[in-house]
């Protein structure tokens, strides 16, 4: 016999009814119940504590040993609920079940031995006052022979649950269930003796009597320990579904309850003379001879019921298989089916019609010859997986067809359970994908090239706009020094005015085809802040006013909006505010009228603008494709009033970016038209805010002169930008490489360094980087045609302080000057005050 150890997990379990667990679950929790119950009443009355419950009529308390034992049962019975365990609860078990052997098997030693061995009055004397049981004992304070050799058995179960024998090399026994059926065996006498009121049942081995409650107790725990392990002898023959257990189920029950109903009433009718002394004998024998085959006859005809269903059963499963079968050879997928390790017992014609092998080439693993090299071994390490947790089974590789063409299959794999959960074989398919795997790899492919192509476009149109911005640089700024000149004639400023108006609108366009790009990219961002709208139309207005009053346009304003606040980038709302505008300007006739109105949402915190002409109009049916870029409502006269079509594509972007709704609405041709602006979280306007001021010409800045490093290799752009900042005062001196500005950096100090980024033999990137490790304080203004989000982040990691795109703004590149001249004041300032001295700027 070898020490506890859980049961072989490899032995096939029998079949047990679906309510075997359950049923041995309640068998188990009642009678250790019982079991601590009863010991617990009686051993109160031995402490002294219902000591009063002894004078009860017809009450006998057990001894103090006997109710020590059963507590002790009830307890290791508890421990020992559900399966085999293997931790601190199973040696609890154990330890608890020890005592119950020991004070069972030490008292049945005291009487078959004839010793005396001093444990009956170990703990408390052998009886107390008014204890009508003491009577009825052989010695003080023991229990009974009986009751000791069922307590010892029941000892030896609980400390041995696990336990298991190994008979010849395969067999394997249990010999905790025999412990417990002979604990159960003098008990189940005791009942019979009460029952019957037979002293020669109760007193069985000529010892004392065995008490009622005793005999409940030890008969309950020894059939709970039997349940504690249903799927062992004799438990799992009961609950079998097999015609063993339903004989079981019949015979036990049924032969037990008829002779004690047969002995119990010759007992009741001998009492009342029914029946002569000497009959009882002939009476119990005949009864028997008559009740125990017609029981068997009923158990029979039980067991050919279930034959009958079982072969019912079969057929109907044989019958299932049959046209499961014919229904898996005619689908389009491959099917099969494996046992419970995962080798294939059968596959449906379509596999063997594909792979041209058959049955026997294919049982067991004998598919893997079918899979392609490359891809064996991770679908069988896989698939072992699958089969080992239960969980389903999905994969896709290439299987080889009978001409020798691999082709790609989609394959799933489901388990089939029995009602226990354990595993009872496995379906699966193969789907050919191939042909839809090819033109998911077309689809790629097309993908990977549109996204190429569309890279590609970008790249070309921020070359393009770079291309075409270089060129409008010095033109756009000689025409504004020239136009601040106040020696040239006003008819010639005017002129200039013109030329500067229309270089900046060039830029703008090139503008919205970045933004454009941006948009469709996803990468158009904002930069929020704090804004009044009222502010950044008045703005917008001042742009486009001196071309509406060229074309004999009127614009009136209406701002009534309280909140005319909210969070958002003024840049691009003011952008928003301008295609608009602008849009209605070139649609509206000589003498027409544009109206700009803000107002309160009744609803919400929204603001609401609405921009109104006397125009163009569209049809009502046209309104939602005018925000789609390249468009301009009315087809027939596409691009009669020029632009690219971009603006309103642009402002609804920006609009949808700040939460907002931009909608447009007409009547008809010739009717005007209305767009209105939906913007959220209005909020009173932030104080100080208006209207820029004119900007002060170069002579009012030049509080300190600068010395300016000026690297450019577009010769026509060096030669303005160095005459105009020559002209501010500072001190410029010049490149046109990378090399050049190094060599003229040499030994020398700048405040700043204007750089455009595309030089010939570098970027003004590297030569930031470079420069700024010689002097750290070094700021930087870079110039380039190229404005995207990503070109404004290289500028900014670079050292450049602000990027300004081409074509230039004169007012732009001094407010840069500016910025470098206050934060070069502030330095000096510094300087001065940790040198002691007053600074002079």
């Amino acid at each position: 016999m070898s020490g506890p150890t859980p049961p072989l997990e490899n032995h096939e379990p029998p079949l047990l009814l679906p309510t075997a667990a359950r049923v041995c679950a309640w068998v188990q929790g009642g009678a250790a119940t019982v079991g601590l119950v009863i010991g617990a009443t009686n051993l109160v009355v031995w402490l002294g504590l219902a000591r009063e419950i002894a004078a009860w009529p017809g009450v006998m308390v057990m001894r103090f040993n006997t109710s020590l034992g059963i507590i002790a049962a009830a307890l290791s019975l508890a421990l020992w609920s559900g399966e085999a365990q293997r931790g601190w609860r199973s040696r609890l078990a154990m330890m608890v079940g020890g005592a119950v052997l020991l004070i069972g098997g030490l008292t049945a030693l005291e009487d078959l031995a004839g010793l005396d061995l001093g444990i009956d009055q170990l703990f408390v004397p052998g009886t107390f006052p008014g204890d009508r049981a003491n009577a009825f004992v052989a010695h003080p304070g023991r229990m009974s022979l009986n009751a000791a050799l069922s307590m010892f058995f029941l000892g030896l179960a609980l400390v041995g649950l696990d336990w298991r024998v190994k008979l010849g090399r395969s067999r394997l026994i249990f010999p905790a269930p025999g412990f417990a059926l002979l604990a159960a065996l003098p008990a189940a006498c005791g009942l019979v003796g009460h029952m019957l009121d037979a002293q020669r049942f109760t007193g069985l081995l000529r010892s004392t009597n065995i008490l009622l409650h005793v005999a409940v107790a030890l008969f309950l725990l020894a059939h709970g320990l039997l349940a504690a392990r249903p799927l062992r002898p004799p438990v799992a023959r009961v609950f079998s579904r097999g015609p063993d257990g339903l004989l079981l189920r019949w015979l036990l029950p049924g032969s037990t309850g008829l002779l004690l109903l047969l002995a119990w009433t010759i007992n009741e009718g001998r009492k009342r003379g029914l029946i002569a002394p000497g009959e009882g004998t002939a009476l119990m024998l005949y009864g028997g001879l008559v009740l125990l085959p017609s029981l068997i006859l009923v158990a029979s005809r039980a067991v050919a019921r279930q034959e009958a269903e079982a072969r019912r059963a079969e057929a109907a499963r044989r019958e299932g298989e049959e046209r499961f079968r014919a229904l898996a050879d005619t689908i389009s997928q491959f099917a099969w089916m494996t046992d419970e390790t995962g080798r294939v017992v059968w596959m449906n014609r379509r596999w063997f019609e594909f792979t041209g092998t058959t049955m026997e080439e294919m049982a067991g693993w004998g598919w893997q010859k079918v899979h392609h090299p490359d891809h064996v071994e991770r679908v069988v390490a896989k698939l072992a997986a699958c089969f080992q947790s239960g969980e389903p089974w999905e994969d896709l590789f290439p299987l080889r067809g009978a001409n020798g063409e691999y082709r790609w299959f989609l394959s799933r794999a489901m388990p089939i359970c029995e009602e226990s959960g354990k595993v009872q074989r496995w379906f699966g398919t193969n789907t050919d994908v191939t042909e839809q795997r090819a033109l998911v790899e077309q689809l790629a492919e097309a993908r990977d090239e549109a996204e190429r192509a569309s890279h590609a476009k970008d790249n070309f149109l921020a070359a393009l706009s770079h291309e075409l911005r270089t060129p409008l640089t010095p033109v756009l700024l000689s025409a504004a020094a020239l136009r601040l000149d106040e020696r040239l004639p006003a008819e010639v400023r005017s002129e200039l005015t013109m030329i500067e108006r229309n270089v900046a609108l060039e830029g703008r366009l090139i503008d919205d085809l970045l933004d454009l790009t941006r948009i469709t990219r996803g990468k158009l961002r904002l930069r929020t802040e704090h804004c009044d709208v009222h502010s950044l139309l008045g703005h917008a207005v001042e742009i486009v006013r001196d071309e509406a009053q060229a074309g004999g346009v009127e614009i009136e304003l209406a701002l009534a909006a309280r909140r005319c606040g909210l969070q958002g980038d003024p840049a691009r709302l003011q952008q928003v505010f301008w295609n608009v505008l602008r849009n209605a300007v070139k649609f509206t006739p000589a003498g027409g009228r544009i109206s700009i109105r803000t107002s309160d949402s009744a609803t919400d915190s929204r603001l609401v603008l609405a921009i109104a002409d006397t125009g163009a109009g569209f049809a009502p049916e046209l309104a939602d494709s005018l925000f789609q870029p390249f468009e301009q409502g009315n087809r027939a006269e596409e691009h009669r009033f020029g632009g690219l079509g971009l603006g309103l594509a642009i402002a609804r972007a920006i609009v949808d970016l700040h939460g907002g709704v931009i909608r447009a609405e007409s009547a008809g041709p010739g009717c005007g038209a209305t767009f209105t602006v939906e913007l959220p979280g209005a909020t009173e306007a932030p104080s100080g805010m208006g209207a820029p001021g004119p900007e002060p010409d170069g002579e009012t800045d030049a509080v300190r002169p600068l010395r300016i490093l000026l690297v450019e290799d577009h010769e026509p752009t060096l030669a303005v930008l160095h005459r105009l900042l020559r002209r501010a005062g500072d001190e410029v001196l010049t490149a046109g490489s990378v090399a050049s500005a190094l060599a003229v950096a040499e030994g020398a100090h700048f405040d700043v360094i204007i750089s455009d980024l595309g030089l010939p033999d570098g970027s003004g990137h590297e030569l930031m980087k470079q420069l700024r490790a010689i002097d750290p304080r070094l700021r930087g203004i870079a110039l380039s045609g190229y404005g995207m989000e990503e070109d404004l982040r290289r500028s900014e990691a670079a050292g450049f302080f602000t990027h300004l795109i081409k074509p230039v703004k004169i007012e732009d590149l001094r407010q840069a000057l500016r910025q470098v001249r206050a934060q070069a004041a502030a330095a000096a300032g510094a300087e001065a005050d940790r040198a002691g001295k007053p600074s002079a700027v």
